[in-house]
């Protein structure tokens, strides 16, 4: 197995770490984890493959959505649906969602995940509550879809 690439970004513009640690300096990623702070004026003790100049950038940790339905970004522009108090709406989309395919689960699982790891959640709590009788491994199908894209999820 190969190593990982490893990368310093370097003295961004601001950045929050959540404690005292000073990351002025930057962070040096390998692979997918952080595995140094720079504090501003330092250069990193880890030796790394290139870098990137985050300088005009803010550096956050990855966001974190605790509530969603991704089975529903499939039906979210859906026509008989739109303008409706919750009540109606949910009675709108009930037969379509009983009809869900494992392929469906897939698309809208990724499609949602990938929408909201653009917008920096890298985390996302999934309440699927819909367990219709083609969905018999839904759950496994959204942790593969996550894996995919490369979100943590708990579902």
């Amino acid at each position: 197995m190969s190593n990982p690439k490893t990368t310093w970004i370097k003295n961004p513009l601001s950045v929050f770490t959540a404690n005292d640690e000073d990351a002025r300096g930057g962070i040096v990623v390998s692979g997918n984890k952080i595995v140094e702070l720079i504090a501003l004026g330092q250069v990193p003790q880890t030796s790394y493959h290139e870098v990137f100049d985050a300088s005009e950038s803010v550096l956050l940790p990855g966001l974190i959505n605790t509530h969603h339905h991704l089975y529903q970004t499939l039906t979210r522009a859906f026509p008989p649906a739109l303008n409706k108090r919750l009540f109606p709406w949910l009675q709108t989309l009930y037969p379509v969602w009983a009809r869900l395919q494992p392929e469906m689960l897939s698309a809208a699982t990724e499609l949602g995940l990938s929408e909201l790891l653009l917008s920096g959640c890298t985390t996302v709590s999934d309440h699927h509550y819909l367990f219709p009788e083609a969905l018999t491994e839904a759950i496994d199908i959204q942790v593969q879809a996550a894996s995919k894209v490369g979100t943590r999820v708990t579902l």
